[in-house]
């Protein structure tokens, strides 16, 4: 009887080792594969067609203001 549960035990070891390693192999499968198939579509088609800042479309709001005189003497009353 004890031989059959050291029997067990190695076995039982055994498949938990092979599990782990076929469990982290397919999560990093399903993680590329949501990556590849989500992720970058949704990043590109965003990047190409939203505007966050809401900046385009939008007139430039530059103030008019005189020309800034280069003489000397307006450089020296300057402050």
């Amino acid at each position: 009887m004890n031989s059959l549960k050291t029997v067990w035990a190695i076995a039982w070891r055994r498949f938990s080792e092979n599990s782990a390693i076929a469990a982290e192999m397919n999560g990093r499968f399903i993680a590329t594969v949501f990556y590849c198939t989500v992720l970058v579509p949704f990043g590109i088609l965003s990047a190409l067609f939203m505007d966050p800042l809401r900046i385009k479309g939008k007139p430039p709001r530059w103030l008019q203001r005189e020309p800034v005189p280069t003489d000397m003497d307006s450089a020296r009353r300057q402050g």
